[in-house]
């Protein structure tokens, strides 16, 4: 059988389970809390992995790899840096975060931010950056084209509208539970595909020194003796990078799975798994970015996965790993389908709007209505991200960080101070969040995008300077403004 036929075989099989589990969360998805988070439900295995699979997405697998293959060793920034800040983001923050968020009980990191500094204006706040992620979305929809295109033929538009929509039916469908349950199964997938990946390139070109001396050959930028002359990532930048995705690691649809876990004391378990799954990931991007370069030195920098797979393996194993790279798009992109529908149907309609009516409703009636709601918004979402992505971009990575900078720029600095430190005050969060918010809007869409600034088109350079003044603003104020109350702190961290 051709490609085309194994590919579309495993895609049939695989969606097909997908929607088995779908519907085993469905069974377990009775309120809108369970729809959002699936509080206290799974175990540190099964979060572990979940986290993988959610961190990879079509950027760790398609697009990242594409940056390397680009970039040369320069990009290693991004593939070392970042996924060990990610993994030391994890470490530092993973046992408060689970530990606030089951004494706060709370739905969403918008919940989280609100009750932690009793502060509905971070609950509006983290909701509009957490809407921003349809940036992120439509980065997954376009690795998504990329995929059908090569493996099944059909054009890149169908290929992300058909995607899109098989992969919205499951999540309104399950929800949370869906999502970890498939992420769970996408994970394992994604491992199996970076231990193939890693295979085929050792055997094709060799070890780390016959890559780097073969990249030279080609191209003098991109051997291993000029790490900081590309502008992505240079003195600053490089740095920023690593800032910027190590507070990724925090971003809510990540961040909600510690909500998950069953029980706090399983954190380092989970962890270990976690750190294990992103360490495959980095050898994709690594070794496959670097590799395909070496195999194939023409090919358009986002499908050099791609063809580094479809020229080495036969068709039946190829199509394999198709269904491995959909798992990374597919399991990223379930969560991101929660974060903003969660932040749309609960964290602005039902405790920041529903409140300010003079009519009451009971909470009975009401949590059925944002369960509704949250599904109804996900096809909305569809539409949007296939409105965003339906022109296939330069660099998928550089489209997701439109809806990543964002967030790690103005929440995730409050959120993980306001998770080491007690002492932060509710006007120190507030206003260091708000001012990253309008430092990193300022700089990508009126400074980057509008004036065309080559440093700030670099799409982490915002993120990098607006996270730096958040916390900045966040430290300081906090030393000058009214500090929360000591006994409701202390129950919050209570272990």
């Amino acid at each position: 059988m051709s490609l085309t036929v194994w590919s579309w075989l495993y895609f049939g099989i695989f969606f097909i389970f997908m929607v088995f589990l779908a519907l085993r969360g469905l069974k377990k998805t009775t309120r809108a809390v369970d729809f959002s988070t699936a509080p206290r439900a799974y175990g540190p295995f099964t979060i572990g992995i979940a986290l993988t699979a959610t961190t990879g997405s079509a950027a760790a697998i398609l697009g990242n790899p594409g940056m390397v293959y680009a970039q040369g060793w320069p990009a290693l920034w991004y593939a070392m840096g970042g996924y060990s800040a990610i993994a030391l983001a994890w470490a530092s923050s993973a046992f408060v975060l689970s530990r606030i968020g089951k004494n706060a009980q709370a739905k969403s990191m918008a919940d989280f931010m609100a009750i932690r500094f009793q502060s509905p204006l971070l609950r509006v706040l983290t909701a509009l950056a957490a809407i921003f992620s349809i940036f992120y979305i439509a980065g997954q929809f376009a690795g998504l084209g990329l995929v059908f295109v090569e493996a099944t033929g059909i054009d890149y538009l169908s290929g992300v509208i058909i995607g899109s929509i098989l992969m919205a039916a499951y999540i309104s469908i399950g929800g949370s539970h869906a999502d970890i349950l498939t992420s769970f199964i996408q994970g394992l997938i994604m491992v199996l595909l970076g231990v193939m990946i890693t295979v085929v390139v050792l055997i094709n070109v060799g070890g780390i020194g016959t890559i780097d001396r073969e990249l030279t050959q080609i191209d003098p930028a991109l051997s291993s003796s000029v790490v900081f002359n590309d502008p992505m990532f240079g003195p600053f930048t490089g740095i920023a990078i690593f800032i910027s995705l190590g507070l990724f690691g925090l971003s809510p649809q990540l961040s909600k799975m510690w909500l998950a876990l069953d029980d706090e004391k399983n954190v380092s378990k989970a962890l270990l798994w976690g750190f294990f799954g992103i360490s495959v990931l980095a050898l994709i991007m690594w070794l496959g970015g670097l590799g395909s370069r070496v195999m194939f030195p023409d090919v358009a920098p986002d499908t050099a996965i791609l063809y580094l797979l479809i020229e080495s393996l036969p068709d039946w194993l190829t199509g394999l790993a198709m269904v491995g790279i959909l798992s990374a798009i597919l399991s990223t992109t379930a969560g991101l389908f929660l974060v903003v529908s969660v932040a749309m149907a609960v964290d602005i309609y039902r405790d920041s709007i529903v409140p300010l009516r003079k009519k009451k409703i009971s909470e009975a009636v009401l949590d059925k209505k944002v369960l509704m709601l949250q599904r109804i918004f996900i096809p909305i979402l569809v539409i949007g991200g296939i409105l965003i992505a339906q022109n296939e971009p330069a660099y998928i990575t550089q489209l997701m960080w439109l809806g990543i900078g964002l967030f790690t720029g103005s929440v995730i600095p409050a959120m993980v101070i306001g998770s080491l430190w007690k002492g932060v005050t509710r006007k120190a969060a507030e206003i260091g969040s708000i001012a990253g918010f309008l430092t990193f809007i300022f700089l990508t869409f009126i400074v980057g995008l509008g004036m065309q600034n080559e440093f700030f088109l670099v799409p982490w350079a915002a993120a990098g300077i607006s996270t730096i003044v958040a916390t900045v603003f966040i430290v300081v104020i906090s030393f000058f403004t009214k500090p929360l109350d000591k006994a409701y702190i202390d129950k919050l961290f209570a272990k």
